[in-house]
């Protein structure tokens, strides 16, 4: 029988924050999955490891290069599918761990079109997603009744259309857009900031203010702007 492929999100970083269902299956899991980015640390495992025993793993640690070459990154996805996939066939399962939610700008996903395709059975663990511990941590709500909210990766090149769009804009892995968040904002009226940086962890920094905020900030920060039109 074959194994099967987990995408476990282990939650925004503070530990106490991954789900009972994440932990019994890492428990139970022989392999374990880890993405690597070029970092020297791991952040989800660095969460994993505070609440699983992992001395009798297989700690699998699969490159994702941090380039925008659609090619290379193809060929790695399609590479680290077959390491996992050598395992599945020999009745193994894999738990991929993800920061915050497996769905959420997750490496996982391309990694579970390629191993379904193939064949193979996947499931996937929800995990909480960090701008919601983010809003937690901030003690407000992200949106009220009929206002929507929108999630987007700073690093998209229209920030300034999203700015302008209606309720709450929630700007993942910000660090490196702070600066051009607050000149877009400039041309904004009726609204109130917010950022966050390491939520959960030790250096967790946070400003009601984005204002207050240094230009560049940790990968991990996450950026609220809220509408606050009536």
């Amino acid at each position: 029988m074959k194994g099967i492929l987990y995408g476990v999100g282990v939650g925004p970083g503070d530990y106490e924050l991954i789900t009972l269902k994440a932990v019994k299956m890492l428990e139970a899991a022989e392999i374990i999955a880890v993405p690597q980015s070029g970092g020297e640390k791991n952040a989800a495992l660095d969460i994993v490891k505070h609440v699983v025993d992992l001395n009798d793993k297989i700690l699998l640690d699969l490159s994702f290069p941090m380039v925008k070459d659609k090619n290379i990154l193809k060929k790695q996805h399609e590479k680290n599918a077959e390491i996992i996939e050598d395992y599945l066939i020999k009745g193994k399962n894999v738990a991929f761990i993800s920061i915050g939610d497996i769905s959420i700008y997750s490496t996982f996903g391309y990694i579970n079109d390629i191993v379904k395709k193939d064949g193979f059975k996947t499931e996937m663990i929800a995990g909480v997603p960090s701008f919601c511990a983010v809003s937690a941590a901030l003690n407000i709500s992200l949106t009220e009744m009929r206002k929507p909210i929108t999630i987007i990766p700073a690093a998209h090149s229209d920030t300034e259309k999203f700015l302008n769009m209606d309720g709450t804009k929630v700007f993942m892995k910000s660090g490196n857009s702070i600066k051009d968040i607050r000149e877009k904002l400039k041309n904004i009226k009726d609204f109130k900031t917010y950022a966050v940086s390491d939520c959960g962890y030790e250096s967790e920094k946070i400003f009601d203010d984005i204002n207050k905020a240094d230009e560049k900030m940790g990968y991990f920060t996450t950026v609220i702007v809220k509408d606050v039109k009536q």
